[in-house]
């Protein structure tokens, strides 16, 4: 199985790049559908558009039960969002069963 923050930091990276594909494979049907629900409140609340590529910064944050705790931080020119994640190990794999919008 691969290091959780090994697999966060490529969740982060296919998340920058927009790799809907590597995206897919990280998700379990749970995290998919908080996902989608994510991405449509964010394109309702507008705001600023990013413009280059945001520096990533992961950070572990711990365990709370089964689930392995996970922020992914984005800063660029139009200000700094934290994206918290829980990881679980499906058969060997880390999968990201819940996404949100930290506040």
């Amino acid at each position: 199985m691969a290091d959780l923050k090994e697999a966060a930091e490529q969740f982060a990276k296919d998340l920058v790049n927009q790799n809907i594909a590597g995206l897919m494979m990280a998700f379990t049907p749970n995290g998919m559908g908080q996902a989608m629900a994510l991405q449509a409140q964010m394109q309702a609340a507008g705001g600023p558009q990013p413009t280059g590529t945001p520096t990533v910064t992961v950070e572990l944050q711990g365990q709370e039960g089964d689930d392995h705790l996970v922020d992914i931080v984005m800063s660029s020119d139009a200000g700094t969002r934290t994206i918290a994640t829980r990881w679980k190990d499906v058969a060997g794999a880390w999968k990201v069963d819940g996404i949100a919008l930290k506040a």
